[in-house]
């Protein structure tokens, strides 16, 4: 009989739930659709949740998890391990003595090890991120750089791994790289079926970006808010400075200077970056020719979009829509 691997998740009180319900689940339902499909006669997975010991775990949404063992209890038959994330600005969980001690305990007998959003930081101060490429949620990338420089933090990637150690972004980050994993121990074909259940939009490979770009600079309040607003619904317009600036009211040499202080960056590479996350949203999620998409997101000619792409992506917009699209070229 083939085994039975146990996945197992480690929570702290506050952790975000769907860090740990989200992998656990995708697990769950590719043991069940393996039964299904009659491939397995014994479950491929089965999951648990440790913590501190034994009982309820108080999540961040107040909601409760029952933890299966505790540190204390034998490690031994865990073929993987998640570190989840916990409560947003409150990484105290990654300097508890005891998570520390075990962790460093049974690291080795472990097969894999992963991280969710913040769970990273939990590695990272085992030591065991040092010299290694890693991902968090992208809004603690900037910390976990700051408090482990011998962490070589990629802030835009949705999962990595380094050396058998994976880290991954936020939240839904965990799903894609469960997603991954599954695909790893059993098939590509496995890891769609359980996407398809799950109504996962897109399976996406771990160097997707976490985000788009120009989303950072909206994330602060700023006068420009409306105008951004605007700006996103009238991309296929000749937005020029002068124009800009005349919808607030301002000289175009005050408007360029107060709109880079606020926003971190020029009015034209603003407008560059928005056009480029809708090309990618379009190209993503719809089956318009190349031309349509570039006439739509405000480029000159698909010549321009492809510079734009090429120089951003380092990929065309065929390439793109290959890696990430789930519509063929019109």
């Amino acid at each position: 009989m083939l085994e039975t691997r146990l996945i197992a998740a480690l929570a702290y009180p506050g952790v975000q739930l769907l860090d740990i319900i989200g992998p656990l689940e995708t697990f769950n339902l590719a043991s069940q659709q393996l039964l299904d499909d009659g491939d397995r006669q014994a479950p491929a997975y089965r999951v648990e949740v440790i913590s501190d010991r034994a009982g309820e775990v108080v999540s961040m949404s107040g909601l409760t998890l029952g933890a299966h063992r505790g540190l204390d209890d034998d490690a031994n038959d865990i073929d993987t391990l998640l570190l989840p994330g916990a409560l947003t600005g409150d990484y105290s969980f990654f300097e508890e003595p005891r998570y520390l001690a075990w962790l460093s305990k049974n690291a080795s007998s472990i097969r894999r090890i992963c991280s969710v959003c913040s769970g990273a930081f939990l590695l990272a101060r085992a030591g065991m991120l040092d010299g290694k490429r890693a991902t968090t949620h992208w809004m603690d990338a900037a910390q976990l750089q700051s408090e482990f420089p011998a962490v070589r933090v990629e802030a835009n990637q949705i999962f990595i791994e380094d050396d058998g150690i994976f880290t991954s972004g936020g939240i839904t980050a965990g799903i894609d790289l469960a997603l991954a994993l599954i695909e790893r121990d059993h098939s590509r074909r496995l890891a769609l079926k359980v996407a398809k259940r799950l109504l996962v939009f897109l399976k996406r490979p771990g160097d997707q970006l976490q985000f788009n770009s120009f989303l950072e600079a909206q994330v602060h309040p700023s006068p420009f808010e409306t105008l951004l607003d605007w700006i996103t619904e009238h991309l296929d317009k000749p937005l020029t400075t002068a124009c800009l600036a005349k919808r607030c009211y301002l000289s175009e040499r005050s408007f360029r200077r107060k709109f880079a202080d606020a926003l971190g960056m020029s009015a034209s590479e603003y407008l560059s970056r928005a056009r480029l996350t809708k090309a990618q949203a379009l190209l993503e999620s719809t089956p318009l020719s190349l031309s349509s998409i570039s006439i739509r997101c405000g480029f000159k000619s698909s010549a321009a979009m492809r510079y734009t792409f090429q120089k951003a992506l380092g990929l065309t917009p065929s390439g793109y829509r290959q890696r990430f699209g789930n519509a063929p070229d019109g």
